[in-house]
């Protein structure tokens, strides 16, 4: 159900370089949560680095929405940055798990999991 890549670099060095990576694959920034920082900004203590980025790629967002808005709960991509045991990883939602379960137009189903893909391999160059 997700997809984990232990990272070989710091959460920060992730965080300074993933908008200018994602726009490599034309993914456009939606929102970044360093929930690490603001949750210990509130009062609540959080032990390790914890970070998720929202993700659009427009063009498959609009075909979705206009096409079968029901799918709107996948979107966006997410890609969560954290740490466990001072080791850090990169994970997404396993999109190619959930439309095996989900009716979808074909076309629109390969574009989500050539966008899937990319989103892999922009995470394994962490």
């Amino acid at each position: 159900m997700i997809f984990i890549h232990k990272a070989t670099l710091t959460p920060l060095e992730i965080e300074k370089r993933i908008e200018i990576d994602a726009k490599a694959i034309k993914l456009m920034m939606k929102k970044h949560f360093p929930f690490s920082q603001n949750l210990a900004e509130n009062g609540f203590t959080i032990n390790e680095y914890a970070s998720v980025f929202e993700l659009c790629k427009a063009p498959i967002a609009a075909k979705l929405l206009n096409t079968q808005p029901e799918l709107n709960v996948l979107m966006p991509c997410r890609i969560s940055v954290y740490q466990k045991d001072k080791i850090t990883f990169v994970s997404t939602p396993d999109l190619s798990v959930q439309l095996d379960i989900l009716v979808c137009n074909n076309e629109l189903k390969e574009e989500i999991l050539k966008l899937y893909n990319d989103i892999v391999s922009l995470i394994k160059k962490y």
